[in-house]
């Protein structure tokens, strides 16, 4: 009996660690199976597998350091696809429940939790709460600690206290902490996050030479690894930091290289792309080309539609109003509507930007009284700090406006704010290494360049002399061809009057049919079902045939619709000449921003700046200008044939 009981145990645990050994191929199946869904941006069923995956139980025996690791991947990968997704909000919730429904992560994983949560929430609206979280999570203790887990919460940390004041040397400590357990990992695909974030830090804090190099690292690291997402953090940075250096010249040609690798991004990460699009609206913005950076502003707001306000709208909002007061007329009211959503529901910076912009535009439009509002409350956001934050004010019209008011307390305290804006920026101006830094990086291609233009130089001085006698060789023959030449001419220009006597008796033959083909125009223009019919079909033919056909087809309804239009706006484009022919087909502003390929406030800037070339009042309709020309249609000068000049025999016939 005992030799039996103890088989009996043997083939009992033989039957566990078998069970235990099926469960847990099953679990990782699982997990392999919502990787597959996420790169295949499945992103729903990516979610609920992980979720299942996280909600299975785990034996004590069986819980290992691969295991723990295996269930942090998996929760930080279901964070990603939330991310992914734009949905940053459903992510919070999802997390609460799957921590509520795991005990793996109650028992081993809570700091690994917390973290994740964070940084999380660091994405959404809740800052103070992503804040709170991420403090509780660097109090817990860490079981099992890895250089790849302390990078991870030291990194997260830093992103979410990145943009707090207070804590700065902190933020720059857990970086640097971070980079130092990257080294000791195998493979951390955020290294080159945390060197892009510590640079735009070394630049926050007058390091800007460290904050270049730093930037330049991280590039050419996440290049090699082939890390998308990598180069374009990196190259956001060195957008900020030659705006901020105000060489919008360098930020453009970045902000171009960001909107390449962007377009050629497997996984859609809406949050990235409209940083990439800010970024390059911002660089032409600065360069002063604000037709551009509307488009690029454009692209941007559609990618922040599901994402979180101060995740990317502000951005759009604060530039996208920048753009239209700066732009005058109508769109000063439009303008100030976008920036005072920004002053309702940004952060501190932002706000404060755009209550600089506001005082800046009331100043101009003389609304005194509620510029002196804006710049109350731009002064108070500023310094609410013990340190003074400094967002680039353009203080000549404030201390105008106040010492024209003679309200010398006011003057003082802007006066007194700019002396220690300029202080502040002393670094920025004198750091001349940055420049040299820039120079030698951007230049070092052209030199390279030169060497091989001087070499050649070289060479072409030794053909010199050879083509010289080339020359000399090539006059004489051309000379001799010339006289042979000659004598065929001669015989060519009695060939040609020849040709040209029957060709002018073909042109009075055609002449007679021209005129039967404009009887049968005009009484096509008069039946009214064709007409109707020409208006119903021509406006679908732009997208599907080609502007080709389209204009094929109104020039045989309207023949001298457009030579009267260029007669009245010589400047027209051929983008305007599209919209007064669709305008004549009575399209309204919705469809002509369909069919032109454009938004619709594309084509309100085409009607005012045809108004402008134009030189219409602002009572005047340009619909009922475009149809005082279609009334001309009626006044058609038909040229009388023109006589052909005599040829000299000197002259040779044209071809």
């Amino acid at each position: 009996m005992m030799r039996l009981s103890s088989w009996s145990r043997k083939i009992f645990t033989f039957v566990v660690l078998v069970m235990l050994s099926f469960a847990s191929f099953a679990n990782d199946a699982l997990f392999r199976h919502a990787r597959d869904h996420q790169r295949n941006r499945k992103y729903d069923e990516a979610i609920g597998a992980f979720q299942s995956y996280l909600a299975q139980p785990v034996d004590d025996d069986a819980m290992t350091d691969e295991v723990q690791a295996l269930y942090i991947e998996a929760l930080l990968q279901m964070m990603n696809t939330f991310q992914s997704k734009g949905a940053p909000d459903s992510c919070i919730i999802a997390m609460n429940r799957v921590y509520d429904a795991s005990p793996v992560l109650q028992k081993y994983c809570q700091r690994d939790y917390y973290s994740i949560l964070g940084y999380a929430l660091s994405r959404t609206e809740d800052m103070q709460a992503a804040e709170e979280t991420m403090l509780k999570a660097l109090t817990m203790p860490l079981y099992h600690p890895t250089p790849q887990r302390y990078f991870r919460d030291y990194a997260y940390a830093a992103a979410v206290f990145y943009s707090n004041p207070d804590y700065l040397e902190d933020v720059i400590n857990w970086c640097e902490e971070a980079m130092l357990q990257a080294e000791q990992c195998k493979n951390t695909s955020g290294k080159q996050w945390v060197s892009a974030m510590l640079g735009s830090l070394y630049k926050r804090n007058g390091r800007l030479n460290d904050a270049l190099v730093m930037f330049q690292q991280s590039r050419e690291e996440s290049i090699q690894r082939n890390d998308t997402l990598g180069v374009l953090n990196t190259l956001h940075a060195l957008i900020d930091l030659f705006l901020y250096w105000d060489i919008p010249e360098y930020a453009n040609v970045y902000a171009s290289e960001a909107v390449l690798v962007e377009q050629s991004m497997k996984a859609e990460n809406p949050m990235v792309s409209a940083q990439t699009y800010i970024n390059k609206g911002r660089a032409l913005y600065q360069m002063g080309e604000a037709d551009s950076s509307f488009f690029y502003v454009g692209k941007a707001r559609q990618k922040c539609q599901s994402l979180p306000y101060n995740s990317g709208m502000v951005d759009v909002n604060l530039l996208h109003g920048a753009l239209l007061t700066e732009q005058g007329g109508d769109h000063i009211y439009i303008g100030i509507e976008e920036l005072e959503v920004v002053t309702k529901q940004a952060t501190a910076i932002n706000r404060a930007k755009a209550y600089h912009q506001l005082a800046q535009t009331y100043l101009k439009i003389n609304e005194s009284a509620k510029a002196e509002v804006m710049l109350d409350s731009m002064y108070m956001l500023l310094n609410q700090n013990a340190t003074p934050t400094f967002i680039h004010i353009d203080y000549q019209p404030i201390l105008h406006h106040y010492l024209g008011k003679k309200n010398h307390g006011k003057a003082e305290q802007y006066l007194t704010m700019m002396l220690q804006e300029q202080q502040s920026f002393k670094e920025k101006k004198l750091n001349y290494n940055l420049v040299e830094n820039i120079v030698e990086l951007q230049t070092e291609k052209k030199r390279q360049e030169l060497q091989i233009m001087h070499l050649t130089y070289t060479n072409q001085r030794l053909w010199l002399l050879v083509g010289i006698v080339m020359a000399f060789v090539s006059i004489f023959v051309i000379v001799v061809s010339f006289v042979k030449q000659r004598r065929r001419y001669q015989a060519r220009i009695k060939r040609a009057d020849e040709r040209l006597s029957a060709l002018l008796e073909k042109l009075r033959k055609s002449s007679a049919e021209k005129e039967i083909r404009k009887e049968e125009i005009k009484e096509f223009l008069e039946i009214k079902e064709n007409r109707d019919e020409l208006e119903n079909i021509t406006p679908m033919l732009l997208p599907t045939e080609g502007e080709r056909k389209f204009r094929q087809c109104f020039e045989l309804l309207y023949p001298m619709f457009l030579p009267h239009l260029r007669e009245r706006v010589p400047s027209i484009t051929r983008r305007e000449e599209l919209f007064c022919m669709l305008v004549v087909l009575r399209q309204d502003n919705k469809k002509i921003a369909e069919l032109m390929g454009i938004v619709p406030r594309s084509v309100l800037m085409l009607r005012h700046r045809l108004r402008q070339k134009i030189g219409l009042a602002i009572e005047s309709s340009l619909d009922i200008f475009i149809e005082g020309i279609i009334a001309m249609e009626d006044e058609v000068i038909i040229a009388p044939e023109s006589e052909v000049p005599e040829q000299s025999e000197d002259e040779a016939p044209q071809e």
